[in-house]
């Protein structure tokens, strides 16, 4: 699910704002079902809700965080899911290349 478009989180409702979109609801499905797969889940079944006036990220049963992001909508420039298991290193692919690279290595050691 790393490194997905994720355009769908801000794009909730139609052009005349009624109903959710297909692409919003099928994401938001995505996502409850790999929370669901997480440590943190699987011992207190709950997750951290991204809804955007929860900055903190309260912990919440899957079926409520669901309802929030249906009513209102992903906290801003949540794209890398950090507060749900993601990692911002494993997913920066230039930085990992540049990190591993045998010349940076080289250079490192030599310096």
């Amino acid at each position: 699910m790393e490194n997905e478009d994720r355009s769908w989180m801000y794009n909730r409702t139609y052009t005349n704002r009624v109903g959710l979109r297909k692409e919003y609801k099928d994401g938001v499905a995505r996502f409850i079902a790999k929370e669901m797969t997480l440590d943190d889940f699987l011992t207190e079944r709950i997750i951290p809700c991204p809804y955007r006036n929860f900055k903190g990220g309260k912990l919440l049963s899957p079926d409520v965080v669901t309802l929030h992001l249906y009513k209102k909508e992903f906290k801003l420039n949540y794209t890398m899911w950090t507060a749900h298991g993601e990692s911002i290193i494993a997913n920066n692919f230039t930085f990992q290349n540049y990190v591993e690279s045998p010349i940076r290595e080289n250079n490192v050691e030599s310096s």
